[in-house]
């Protein structure tokens, strides 16, 4: 049966617009593949350090080298980390737009995971590591940034995580920019209806053959 691999990243709960459209996918995805498995990883309750010289030095430290307590800790994490990818058939990054581009919890998950030797290798083209998976990208931002449009060049999210998952090997990717989340906050626009806006674009996205693959 296939995995989903679930990364949650807005700190607001119950009240994130990207959780519950993360939810509504994990609905359609259930539905499509029972007896399927999830894993949760909420970045809000992961402590994932800023890339620091414990990460870099364990990393490329020659094998002569004895590694240090911390370097070790960083590279347990990271390891951590990389297995629940390596394991998932289907990543879904349900996360919001900070100030264009991905929150920080976000960041520090994407420099743990992109490894050498483990998500990507040192050799010429530095080819990934991560084929026949693929990937749902929730974007929830304040205002539209709809692909065509003179706002598009302001989405420094999707591009990013687009970059990077094919950076590890991941070009199977589906993409839905959930724009407009001023209004709900606000109080002009109810949730639900905000949520319903999107449903149609997630469900097809969890149904869509070539996604699922295992």
């Amino acid at each position: 049966m296939p995995n989903l691999l679930n990364i949650q990243v807005s700190p607001r709960g119950d009240k994130s617009i990207s959780r519950a459209l993360g939810d509504r996918f994990i609905e359609h995805w259930q539905h499509n593949h029972p007896g399927g498995n999830i894993v949760h990883r909420d970045l809000m309750e992961t402590n994932i350090p800023y890339m620091n010289v414990d990460w870099i030095g364990g990393v490329y430290a020659p094998p002569e080298m004895a590694r240090t307590p911390e370097m070790n800790a960083a590279l347990a994490l990271s390891a951590e980390l990389i297995a629940e990818v390596q394991a998932a058939d289907h990543l879904l990054i349900s996360t919001p737009m900070y100030n264009f581009t991905v929150p920080a919890v976000l960041k520090s998950w994407i420099d743990y995971i992109v490894r050498p030797g483990f998500t990507f290798k040192l050799a010429e083209g530095w080819p990934g590591m991560l084929a026949n998976k693929a990937a749902m990208i929730i974007v929830v931002s304040r205002d539209f940034y709809t692909p065509g449009t003179a706002t598009d060049d302001s989405d420094y999210v999707s591009p990013v995580l687009r970059r990077v998952l094919a950076f590890m090997g991941i070009t199977d990717v589906d993409v839905v920019l959930a724009g407009g989340s001023l209004g709900v906050n606000r109080g002009v626009v109810k949730m639900q209806d905000h949520l319903d806006e999107y449903e149609s674009a997630i469900a097809k996205a969890a149904r869509e053959p070539s996604a699922f693959t295992s």
